[in-house]
């Protein structure tokens, strides 16, 4: 498989995004297509972290947008697997968001 990113969260978790999953949501997020270093800071150094019904991490941060985009969250979506015996990051989808989405909130930046 080839790997568009692979960065490390906020706890040193290893997380990738691949080119697949990326030229999957590509059509439907077309926004994204220049916002690939975003993204990974966004994993790296969230300003909030969700996790919904399912477990997926949202990861957010405000601000990195231009444009329409420039008041707005950018959104990683990353689901935690136990792979080989270990906990690791997959990137499922990015997006521009004007709100934070539903679940739990477990972590937030402190100077948010």
């Amino acid at each position: 498989m080839e790997w568009l990113f692979e960065v490390r969260d906020r706890n040193n978790v290893p997380v990738r995004m691949s080119k697949a999953t990326y030229d999957k949501h590509l059509p439907k997020h077309p926004e994204i297509a220049h916002y690939i270093e975003e993204a990974k800071l966004t994993v790296e150094d969230p300003e909030l972290i969700y996790r919904d019904k399912d477990g997926c991490h949202h990861h957010y941060r405000f601000g990195l947008g231009e444009g329409k985009y420039a008041d707005c969250y950018l959104r990683v979506l990353v689901r935690y697997p136990r792979r080989w015996g270990r906990k690791q990051g997959v990137v499922s989808s990015f997006w521009f968001s004007r709100n934070v989405g539903k679940g739990e909130l477990i972590w937030m930046k402190r100077d948010h």
